[in-house]
């Protein structure tokens, strides 16, 4: 995310523009031209993103009571469901069809099967928390089905590039990240049929177990995974040894695997040890943060005040897990402290996403407009990554992103539905405000230069 003082350079101006560079080429974007899978599906799902931040912001506000009085109702499990569905897996199953060509260099399976996952993953994750908050059945177990195979889809189309033989901190912990993928929706078919049939037992440690699976196993090992390649490219850093981000893509999968395993079985040792191991993946994954920013050549921008801001509401949600399983309390603050953790857990990849998404939509519109042939701007100068948006609108997206987590957790360990409906709203703002300005301002951009074009040839 080229926010900030240093916005105006953009992060691969060492190895040379992407578009001019041979497939075969080295740097982190060798292959990339002939790879990658068009714009249009990546930029697709990541515009949908905004509008799922938009839905989820919306949902939240208005079941602000719910949560406060009943967390698992359903209402509240469809609010959440924007969240984690049309919101955060959106958002990295569409980086991911742009970030798996580049970092191995190889095409996905089908371009067409990756269109065809586009149209089914966008319905379904509409679909099925649209009906969970008034409880339609057949909207419900429909959108989960179409979700199932859309995942399935999604993730045998990875398969191609991520099974090649690889020595990629990134390729280990995405080839476990998306099998999670695959696990959390089968297992969310799952509770969709049994919330009338009753044969399963929706259990609140089971439900715990299915967010474990879909937030520290699906969403937030991509992150860490696609992180270790993320991080030093934006910070032009290099270090000697890999060991601390080694480490964190292979150990936080494990930990995920044993505390979903003892939260479904009420196995508690199993599941207090599964979350220590978490906890030390993510130590690792901290580590290897500081350790890309003690080596980097570029200044600190906006785009790791929101990484830190990230890991912050990370550690609150260990704080808040720990508590919530080993404190001495009642029934009613066990699930208060419960639902804080999770909601610390979503918003430590939330706005990390968030952040990141300021880097991955003007790096793929900027090499869109290149193959265009449009590479500078009214006064001559290179079109860079810090023209296709707004520095002040990214911002300000950051302190209402901040401030909507911040009020939610209030508003969700104090009991207090006022903050939680004013989280939600932020959310909502922020989502219109990120959306608006990734979509809109690149368009800004080029009808200043089509213009500037146009006085050119009538003046000559």
């Amino acid at each position: 995310m080229a926010i900030g003082a240093s916005a105006s350079r953009p992060s691969i101006e060492v190895t040379g523009p992407a578009t001019e560079r041979p497939a075969s080429g080295p740097g982190p974007y060798r292959g990339m031209t002939a790879t990658v899978p068009p714009a249009s599906i990546p930029l697709a799902f990541l515009l949908m993103a905004g509008f799922g931040l938009i839905a989820f912001g919306v949902a939240t506000a208005a079941v602000a009571k719910r949560i406060v009085s009943g967390p698992t109702a359903l209402p509240v499990v469809g609010a959440v469901h924007f969240g984690m569905l049309a919101f955060l897996s959106t958002a990295v199953v569409g980086a991911l069809h742009q970030f798996v060509p580049v970092i191995t260099a190889s095409e996905l399976r089908s371009v067409r099967v990756a269109r065809v996952t586009l149209v089914m993953w966008i319905a379904g994750v509409w679909l099925l928390p649209a009906g969970l908050m008034p409880n339609i059945t057949p909207m419900i177990v429909l959108g989960g089905a179409i979700v199932v195979v859309a995942a399935c889809l999604s993730a045998w189309n990875f398969s191609g590039p991520l099974l090649k033989a690889s020595e990629s901190d990134s390729v280990t912990g995405l080839r476990s990240a998306v099998a999670y993928l695959v696990v959390t929706v089968s297992f969310g078919i799952v509770y969709a049929i049994d919330l009338h049939h009753g044969w399963f037992g929706l259990l609140p440690h089971r439900v715990l177990a299915h967010a474990s699976l879909g937030l520290l196993g699906w969403i937030g090992l991509s992150y860490v995974a696609v992180a270790e390649k993320l991080w030093p490219m934006f910070l032009l850093s290099h270090k000697e040894k890999r060991g601390v981000g080694r480490l964190a893509v292979r150990i936080v999968p494990a930990g995920v695997l044993l505390l979903a395993l003892g939260l479904l079985f009420a196995i508690r040792w199993l599941g207090l040890l599964g979350g220590a191991v978490t906890l030390g993946g993510l130590a690792f994954h901290v580590g290897s943060f500081v350790g890309w920013v003690q080596h980097r050549k570029r200044k600190l921008e906006l785009l790791h005040a929101f990484v830190i801001s990230s890991m912050a509401f990370m550690v609150l949600a260990a704080t808040a897990g720990l508590v919530a399983e080993l404190g001495e309390m009642g029934i009613a603050w066990r699930i208060r402290v419960a639902s804080t953790s999770v909601a610390a857990a979503a918003m430590w990849v939330a706005l990390a996403v968030i952040g990141h998404s300021h880097k991955i939509v003007p790096f793929i519109t900027w090499t869109t407009l290149r193959k265009r042939g449009i590479s500078k701007k009214p006064d001559g100068k290179p079109v860079l990554f810090g023209d296709l948006f707004s520095s002040a609108l990214a911002r300000a997206s950051f302190g209402i992103s901040l401030a909507a987590g911040v009020s939610l957790i209030v508003g969700i360990l104090g009991g207090m539905p006022v903050l939680i409906a004013t989280g939600g709203v932020l959310l909502a703002a922020c989502g219109v405000l990120t959306t608006s300005n990734l979509a809109l301002w690149p368009r800004v951009v080029v009808r200043s230069i089509r213009d500037a074009e146009v006085k050119s040839d009538e003046s000559s």
